[in-house]
């Protein structure tokens, strides 16, 4: 498994946990809404590197997309 796909898959782990536990969902519904966004598309391209961010940034980005129904650039 390459470094990326393994860094992908902790961080997929941490979010999910926080869906579960943010959300009060169960897991296969917190894998259902994680897996179908548009923040974990990124996650998985090596090109963007999001990959490289920390699992807190990259939820952060996902909740962004929930609100605004969208993937959206944040502010730094």
């Amino acid at each position: 498994m390459s470094k990326q796909k393994m860094l992908a898959e902790f961080i997929t782990g941490d979010i999910i946990s926080y869906i579960m536990e943010d959300q009060n969902l169960p897991l296969i519904e917190a894998m259902r809404r994680f897996y179908a966004s548009e923040t974990f598309a990124k996650l998985v391209d090596s090109e963007t590197g999001l990959y490289l961010e920390s699992s807190p940034y990259v939820y952060d980005i996902f909740k962004a997309e929930l609100e605004n129904g969208k993937l959206v650039q944040l502010e730094v």
